[in-house]
This record gives C-alpha cells, structure tokens and sequence, in this order.
C-alpha cells in the first residue's frame, strides 16, 4: 500500500510540472509571430498534454 502512494505522489508532483510547462509554453506561444516556431510549440503542448492526460488516467483507474 505505501508503494502505491508514493507513486500516487510522484505521478502528482509530475503533473502539476507538466501543467506549469504547459502554461509557460502557452505564453510562449501568445507572443510568438514565427510560424516555425509556433508549430514547434504546438507540437510539444500537446506531448506534455498527451502525457499528462496518459498520467490523469491512471490516477483514474488506481482509484
């Protein structure tokens, strides 16, 4: 049992970074006028978002 809460933990602190480079990249984002760099961060918002919707879930499922 203690070894599911601290994965429960390290996959909570993980997805509270990934929401915070989320949220940088986003602001990133709003300023930038280079199409080839806003694909570029685009592109790696919806990694973190893919990989932090992969870690939601299996909080989901462990519940």
């Amino acid at each position: 049992m203690a070894e599911k809460d601290f994965i429960s933990k390290v996959a909570g602190s993980k997805m509270g970074q990934l929401r915070q480079e989320i949220s940088d990249l986003r602001n990133i984002l709003a300023k930038l006028d280079d199409e080839e760099k806003i694909a570029l961060i685009k592109k790696e918002i919806m990694e973190k978002e893919t990989y932090y919707n992969i870690l939601a879930d299996r909080e989901r499922v462990k519940s």
